[in-house]
């Protein structure tokens, strides 16, 4: 639960209210107030943020929600290891896509999937 400010209320001083709004689930900031601001860079672009990384699953544990995320600072430069992997699996679905159609195999597919398993790594 979010503590937010009641903007449909006519009163002059907008009331708190608890809400989760669905938008605020999915993107994310951390707090830039804490961060050295003495230089050339301003506080703002030293932030990063966090984004729900929907490829994974959220999970409960310890009767709390775990949201996958992946962070990224104020430029797009990928934070955690997580980042890497998810634009390595959008290159392969856009030239793995291109390929198929270019020699003319499954050219109506619309996303390709690679999975990563123990069968991958363990030879009997």
């Amino acid at each position: 639960t979010m503590i937010d400010l009641d903007w449909s209320s006519p009163e002059a001083t907008k009331p708190f209210k608890a809400t989760l709004p669905h938008e605020r689930l999915f993107a994310g900031e951390t707090d830039g107030s804490s961060f050295p601001n003495g230089g050339l860079r301003s506080t703002h672009t030293a932030a990063a943020f966090t984004t729900w990384d929907r490829s994974s699953p959220c999970f409960v544990l310890d009767r709390v929600l775990r949201i996958p995320c992946a962070f990224v600072s104020h430029l797009g430069a990928g934070l955690d290891d997580k980042i890497p992997l998810l634009r390595s699996n959008d290159a392969l679905n856009k030239q793995g896509l291109r390929l198929l159609r270019n020699i003319g195999i499954a050219s109506d597919a619309r996303a390709i999937h690679s999975f990563l398993g123990w069968e991958q790594e363990f030879f009997v």
